[in-house]
């Protein structure tokens, strides 16, 4: 099996929850409406995301990671609004760990990096959100 929904990982996966899957008949997108317009939207902010901060198209799976991460935790009209991850886990996500997207950040170094007459910290750019830990991705421009 190969395609898109149709790996031997993803029908383990079905059989695993004892879901019925069923696929599309070929060359019929109006039957893959859903999907379809996910997949749209998702394209559409990182294509936004990568032109607003002129960030090299080599990182564009961070951008991707960090769209989908947004789309997941921002509350819409569509869910009465809650969040897809609140509808999911049934809590609220802490907002206070979001940072801004592109943004300027100055790091500071370890001590063992620096001497007397050498800069303390280093320019980076917020690129996104370790995954499964609070850490974030940033980029060095200069580097």
């Amino acid at each position: 099996m190969s395609g898109e929904y149709t790996s031997n990982k993803f029908y383990a996966l079905f059989v695993l929850n004892r879901t019925i899957h069923q696929t599309l008949c070929t060359n019929t997108l109006e039957q893959n409406g859903i999907a379809k317009r996910k997949y749209k939207h998702i394209v559409e902010n990182v294509c936004s995301f990568l032109l607003f901060i002129f960030v090299p198209n080599m990182f564009w799976d961070e951008v991707v990671l960090t769209a989908i991460g947004l789309i997941n935790t921002i509350s819409s009209s569509y869910t009465l609004c809650f969040s897809p991850f609140e509808k999911l886990y049934g809590y609220t996500l802490d907002y206070f760990f979001f940072r801004v997207f592109s943004y300027t950040y100055f790091i500071l170094l370890p001590h063992i990096e620096c001497n007397k007459l050498s800069s303390r910290s280093n320019i980076y750019i917020f690129l996104g959100y370790g995954e499964g830990k609070k850490r974030y991705h940033y980029f060095n421009p200069i580097t």
